[in-house]
């Protein structure tokens, strides 16, 4: 079911867990549904400097989360938000098709995280203004 590539991506999980302080944070999914995707991302001068991930789902999602971090790291907001299912399925080495939905929830949580990280860097211009 799973392939070896997976496995051994889920046996090293580099990226799971919180940035305390993050200065970004995504979220998609929910509990209900079963499947719920976080990132926190640290970012620096435009740069994602660190990027972590916590997430209710299976293997996929677990695998799929720790590999956007990873291509979220050391990555500029702009770049983040071009990273593609493609992309993912391919550092996968391959994803059935009924667990597709798990990559398009990773691509909408980045999406989360930099419309957050925006909302932030405005919230605090209007606070210097004041």
């Amino acid at each position: 079911m799973y392939n070896a590539t997976i496995l051994a991506r889920l046996e090293n999980l580099e990226n799971a867990g919180i940035i305390s302080g993050a200065d970004a944070v995504g979220q998609v999914g929910s509990v209900v549904t079963g499947t719920m995707i976080k990132f926190y991302l640290r970012i620096q001068d435009g740069v994602i400097t660190e990027a972590k991930f916590k997430t209710l789902g299976g293997v996929f999602a677990l695998v799929a989360c720790d590999i956007v971090c990873e291509f979220l790291a050391n990555t500029d907001i702009e770049t983040a938000l071009t990273i593609n299912s493609e992309d993912i399925i391919k550092a996968m080495n391959g994803v059935p098709e009924n667990k597709l939905y798990i990559i398009d929830l990773a691509q909408s949580a980045i999406v989360d995280a930099v419309d957050d990280y925006y909302k932030k860097l405005a919230r605090a211009k209007l606070n210097q203004k004041k």
